[in-house]
């Protein structure tokens, strides 16, 4: 899934306004283009999209009721946001047919529902190349391939999102090189979740290990090196398609790449959980429990 690129630093006043007038503003598209019930579903790589890829302009402060209240910043016109809400529910609405795909009960009316409102975005040949994708993804993760071989169709899937939303042009790697770190981050953070509930995955199918810790030290170095090599690739290409907020989006990018590169160095070689964080926000309570290093 999505959701690892994020604020993991300590964020000045003025980048927080930044941040949030993105993703505030992302909250309330949804809400005014689909209803209520999409606002908590906000997928941070939709956000970080319409960063690098739009101003910040005028925006109003309010109190937010799904954060107890507190003042939160959104733009004054959030109509440049509706491509990106749109987007929002393309990922949602792939996640709905994964489910589908791994045989989890999901009533079609659902489903149908959020279709026929892509279809007022997106037209009948991209969802039916989108939904082809995804079962093609299915279709190879049921055999025993070499691990590079099951992160192509979700190369595809990328460069078909790449396609809509940089229509400018961007770095032919760039889709490939994005795809190949979330389907990777994927199958470490979620191995011992796949392993418990007999689903696929990746490393399992490929490496044919029950645990992380029977890994080979070869199969280790391998996975951090693809990692860091498509570390690097992102980061080069990031700048070329970056537009607005560079900075910014750099540091967020920059510290989120680091921050998951450690984690799963953790987990290969020590066996450690994926868990969130230290808050840098907030004094240490030696009480209290600390929480995410930015939370929305």
């Amino acid at each position: 899934m999505f959701g690892y690129i994020s604020i993991y630093f300590q964020p000045t006043k003025k980048e927080i306004e930044s941040y949030l007038y993105y993703y505030c503003g992302l909250c309330h598209i949804l809400k005014q283009k689909f209803g209520e019930a999409y606002r908590p579903i906000i997928i941070r790589e939709v956000v970080f999209f319409s960063m690098i890829k739009n101003p910040m302009q005028k925006f109003n402060t309010f109190r937010c009721p799904y954060t107890f209240f507190k003042e939160r910043y959104k733009p004054v016109d959030i109509t440049f946001l509706e491509p990106y809400s749109y987007l929002n529910l393309l990922i949602i609405y792939g996640k709905l047919l994964d489910y589908k795909l791994e045989g989890i009960s999901i009533p079609l009316k659902i489903v149908n529902k959020v279709k026929n409102l892509l279809i007022t975005f997106f037209d009948e040949k991209f969802l039916t190349e989108y939904e082809r994708l995804l079962k093609r993804q299915d279709e190879i993760e049921k055999q025993k391939l070499d691990l590079d071989e099951y992160a192509k169709p979700s190369q595809e899937v990328m460069n078909l999102i790449f396609k809509n939303f940089f229509a400018d042009g961007y770095p032919e790697t760039m889709p490939i090189v994005t795809a190949n770190l979330v389907y990777l981050l994927d199958s470490i953070y979620d191995f011992k979740k796949d392993i418990k509930r007999h689903k696929f995955n990746a490393l399992n199918s490929s490496f044919g290990i029950s645990e992380i810790k029977f890994l080979t030290e070869d199969q280790k170095e391998r996975l951090l090196f693809t990692y860091d090599i498509c570390a690097k690739e992102f980061m080069e290409n990031l700048q070329n398609i970056t537009e607005f907020n560079i900075h910014f989006s750099k540091k967020l990018a920059t510290f989120s790449l680091i921050y998951h590169r450690n984690e799963i160095t953790n987990i290969l070689y020590g066996g450690k959980k994926h868990g969130k964080p230290n808050n840098v926000t907030k004094l240490y309570k030696k009480w209290g429990f600390q929480k995410p290093i930015f939370k929305i």
